[in-house]
């Protein structure tokens, strides 16, 4: 009977260390969802960068051709168009850069949380 009843207590024991595990391992999980959700961001905003460096280059190009023409209002407005299609692929880079750090970090913290469950 004290045999049964010690290693019943020696189990109890043992029960938050389990516990903890699991918190660590659902820590990590998360972690890693939210990496996987930034991660995503990160290939939405790069397809945007795409998606204006594009526009960007129709609109000099059309430029060009008014340019040929030599109607210099329309070349101002598409050079404008093409500045400002510059301006937000560069602030879609920045967006990606930043999505693609907070995945890093919690890439990095989900580790860490895996460490910690062992």
């Amino acid at each position: 009977m004290k045999r049964l009843l010690s290693i019943v207590i020696m189990l109890l024991s043992l029960l938050p260390l389990c516990a903890q595990n699991d918190y660590y391992i659902k820590q990590a999980q998360q972690y890693q969802r939210e990496a996987e959700y930034y991660t995503k961001q990160a290939l939405k905003y790069e397809h945007e960068v795409d998606y204006y460096n594009s526009q960007s280059q129709n609109y000099l190009k059309e430029a060009e051709y008014y340019s040929k023409r030599k109607n210099y209002d329309r070349v101002k407005a598409y050079q404008q168009r093409a500045k400002n299609a510059t301006e937000k692929a560069e602030s879609y880079s920045r967006k990606a850069k930043n999505a693609r750090e907070r995945a890093h970090d919690y890439m990095r913290k989900a580790e860490i949380a895996l460490q910690k469950a062992k």
